[in-house]
């Protein structure tokens, strides 16, 4: 299947993913044991790691489950 036509929401949604997950590292700086910042993290990489699969981005994949692991 081809999934060229999907590689911009792909890169869109991704990016919103990554700033996420940014922004929850600088609150678990803060706040190391604030359980929502550590949910909110997660869901981002498993997000990510989720869309990777569907556009068969294997290195995406493998770098997002290791942030979730």
């Amino acid at each position: 299947m081809d999934m060229s036509q999907y590689k911009a929401l792909f890169l869109s949604e991704s990016r919103e993913y990554l700033r996420t997950i940014a922004e929850q590292v600088v609150a678990l700086e803060q706040s190391p044991a604030e359980r929502s910042a550590i949910d909110a993290l997660f869901r981002g990489a498993h997000s990510l790691k989720g869309m990777a699969a569907s556009m068969e981005y294997g290195d995406v994949v493998v770098v997002a489950h290791s942030m979730e692991d």
